[in-house]
């Protein structure tokens, strides 16, 4: 298992040299399967501590600039567009419209769909 430092500083490293993560992997002689097992670990990790630390850096190494603590927070910034899944939860919800129309959705809903619900509602 890689440690967080060393997952940020691959990715760091592929984002600031234009370079492909398997070829960087390979260069260190990583495998695929120990660098995004340890990837995921660690984004599973920041999901279920969501403890508000925001604004904290670390540096890597001693030339390289500042890159954010969370593995998060680094690839929200290299793939702006790409949303990380959450997992959706089974709710029933029930709601009544400006006009006194009745609204029930049951099923798994997700955040992304709870926001459009409410927004318009």
């Amino acid at each position: 298992m890689l440690s967080k430092e060393e997952v940020l500083e691959i990715i760091s490293y592929c984002d600031t040299h234009n370079v492909q993560r398997a070829a960087r992997l390979k260069e260190l002689g990583i495998s695929h399967r120990e660098f995004y097992k340890s990837r995921r670990k660690y984004l599973e990790d920041e999901r279920t501590q969501s403890n508000g630390d925001t604004g904290s850096f670390i540096q890597l190494g001693s030339g390289e600039s500042f890159v954010p603590c969370s593995v998060t927070d680094l690839e929200k910034s290299i793939n702006p567009g790409r949303r990380i899944h959450v997992p959706s939860e089974a709710l029933t919800i029930e709601c009544q419209t400006s006009r006194g129309g009745m609204v029930r959705i049951s099923g798994r809903v997700s955040v992304e769909f709870m926001a459009v619900l409410v927004k318009s509602l």
